[in-house]
């Protein structure tokens, strides 16, 4: 009879520890939370195409990309976002990892302050225009290029990867953060590295 009562019991003790787990993995990315939204990043765009080149002879440019983000509703059959669906970005940290695996520059964490936001109903019936915004992001400060690691590699080009995590909050508080990556070329032999135009 114990035995009985101890597998009955096994079923909620087990749903309970799956609702758990389930509530602490829900606020671990952009997607998690008690937001009404979530962030994307929908390109990065580079000085030079594909990947971003920075250069180690032009030590008072910072390397920099154009990011576009979105502010996306959670909820698609809600129609009516406000403003305080908009998400503040405060900060953006950008972190690199060698192709070589050699000791990589940073991380570099940069304070900000842009508003991604919230989407615009219009028309009859309604539809939902997104909220997009343009930035442009300093991956390499200029300073670091005089600086270990990057004034002393061996060799060049040199290829990374640079991951670049957005931290912001919406309007009523709520945490949020997206997070994107590009490849990231350190070079030599360009006296003037050119700054991308974010439109």
């Amino acid at each position: 009879m114990n035995a009985d009562r101890v597998r009955s019991r096994a079923p909620v003790v087990l749903l309970s520890a799956l609702a758990l787990l389930l509530t602490a993995c829900g606020g671990g990315s952009g997607h998690g939370g008690s937001a009404f939204v979530f962030l994307t990043i929908d390109r990065i765009t580079a000085n030079s195409g594909g990947a971003a080149n920075s250069s180690l002879d032009d030590t008072a440019t910072s390397t920099t990309v154009c990011v576009r983000l979105s502010n996306n509703l959670k909820n698609p059959t809600v129609t009516t976002p406000t403003g305080l669906d908009s998400v503040n970005i405060t900060a953006y940290t950008v972190g690199f990892t060698r192709f070589d695996g050699g000791t990589p520059p940073g991380p570099f964490t940069i304070n900000t302050a842009f508003t991604v936001p919230a989407g615009t109903v219009s028309g009859s019936p309604p539809v939902l225009t997104v909220g997009t915004i343009n930035v442009l992001v300093v991956l390499v400060p200029a300073q670091a290029k005089r600086q270990p690691p990057l004034d002393s590699l061996p060799r060049l080009p040199l290829s990374t990867t640079a991951d670049i995590v957005f931290q912001g909050r919406d309007g009523r508080g709520n945490r949020l953060s997206v997070e994107g990556a590009i490849t990231v070329n350190f070079i030599g032999g360009v006296t003037t590295e050119t700054v991308p135009t974010c439109t």
